[in-house]
């Protein structure tokens, strides 16, 4: 099998890469917008508010071609449904691929060329969708889970044309709505159903004597508290967040820990999903302490560690070991995560820790120098990454099987 022909083969391999595109170059544009900051010199040409251009590309642009990567190849199994077929998903990853070079290129200077690209994204997502609900309707069994992503990626659809709304409008408060529809009615939702199937089946398939726990009403109770954050804010219920996010956060934390993830720590391509994970409740803790200075003072005193300690602790963590695993396995290689993997994997936990202390030590001069550090250290563990792993997605299996 010809490499092009190895690459177009299964929907993974295409959407994987599309998302290592736009990690590896999303990753230093941003760092050079914040190095920009401290020596103006390095700062890039913007037309379009870096940090408009930032939020879409890390939610947009860089999960959205994991999840369907993801998605366009469980959901036919988690339901015995039909596989998407490569007319279906190579326009999406066409579509998915440009709306990240013209997003690239606005960010950098031209305007219409990001809200292109953001245009090109929607339809993306759109039809991906679309092609999801397909699979589910002809499929013999539906499972919550895939109720579930389901319904998160029309949130998620829906908040992209939001965002795209907004730029169009240059409003504000409509472009931060999109995003917080995005985040809390799609995107949490969407991966939390997947560590809620995967990560226990992961466990179970190496560890000996090992009983999955996953019982439905997590996944029911956990989606409905990321749904009614979604609500509260946008009802201005700010006040009345703590009421949802604390319950989320004990939750989650209770389930993480029944899954037993002291039985995954000499396997690091296992324990390193359970780290990924633990960002999720430590995340939400931290959005409880900014709920309740909301509630008692009026002020969101934690500015944007909650944000960071969910995007970077939590999403990126997990894309980033989630990913690594199907790679491995889907390209005929052993399922053994080597000191190459595990060094860019801490390196996002670096980038995370550092994000989060630029918003929590009181010495304000020291927010950009730490954030700048954090883009550089994710940027240190993403980029090498991407490039290793799409070496593997675009060359043939190693065991010559196809797909």
């Amino acid at each position: 099998m010809s490499r092009f022909g190895a690459f177009q083969a299964a929907p993974h391999r295409m959407m994987f890469v599309a998302g290592m595109l736009a990690a590896t170059a999303g990753g230093l544009w941003w760092a050079a917008s914040l190095l920009g900051r401290l020596w103006p010199a390095l700062m890039p040409p913007a037309q379009i508010a870096p940090i408009w251009a930032h939020a879409w590309l890390m939610v947009f642009g860089v999960l959205g071609p994991f999840v369907f990567g993801f998605l366009f190849t469980t959901f036919p199994r988690w339901q015995n449904g039909p596989e998407v077929r490569r007319a279906l998903y190579l326009p999406v990853f066409v579509a998915l691929a440009l709306s990240i070079v013209l997003a690239l290129a606005g960010a950098m200077g031209a305007a219409a060329a990001f809200r292109t690209g953001v245009l090109l994204a929607c339809a993306a997502w759109l039809v991906a969708w679309g092609v999801l609900l397909s699979v589910m309707l002809r499929a013999q069994v539906v499972v919550s889970h895939a109720v579930v992503a389901a319904v998160a990626v029309g949130v998620a659809a829906s908040s992209q044309v939001t965002f795209a709304a907004g730029l169009w409008r240059d409003d504000a408060a409509v472009l931060h709505l999109a995003l917080r529809a995005a985040l809390w009615g799609g995107i949490l939702p969407l991966v939390y159903a997947v560590c809620h199937r995967m990560i226990p089946f992961f466990t179970q398939s190496a560890v000996p004597v090992y009983t999955m726990v996953r019982p439905l009403w997590w996944l029911v109770a956990v989606s409905l508290l990321f749904l009614a954050h979604l609500a509260l804010s946008l009802a201005g219920a700010f006040g009345w967040l703590w009421a949802v996010d604390a319950p989320a956060a004990a939750l989650t934390l209770y389930c993480g820990l029944r899954w037993r993830p002291l039985t995954a720590r000499r396997v690091p391509l296992l324990w390193t999903l359970y780290v990924a994970y633990f960002w999720l409740p430590l995340g939400l803790a931290l959005q409880v302490a900014a709920d309740l200075s909301v509630a008692l003072t009026g002020d969101w005193v934690l500015g944007r560690a909650p944000l960071h300690a969910l995007g970077i602790g939590f999403l990126s963590s997990l894309v980033l070991a989630m990913a690594s695993r199907v790679t491995l396995g889907h390209s005929g290689r052993r399922l053994i995560m080597d000191r190459f993997t595990l060094a860019c994997f801490l390196a996002l936990q670096a980038a995370a820790a550092l994000r989060i202390a630029s918003e929590l030590l009181p010495l304000p001069t020291l927010l950009v120098h730490l954030a700048a550090c954090s883009s550089l250290a994710w940027l240190a563990g993403m980029a090498p990454w991407s490039l290793r792993y799409a070496k593997m997605l675009v060359l043939p299996r190693v065991d010559g099987r196809p797909g």
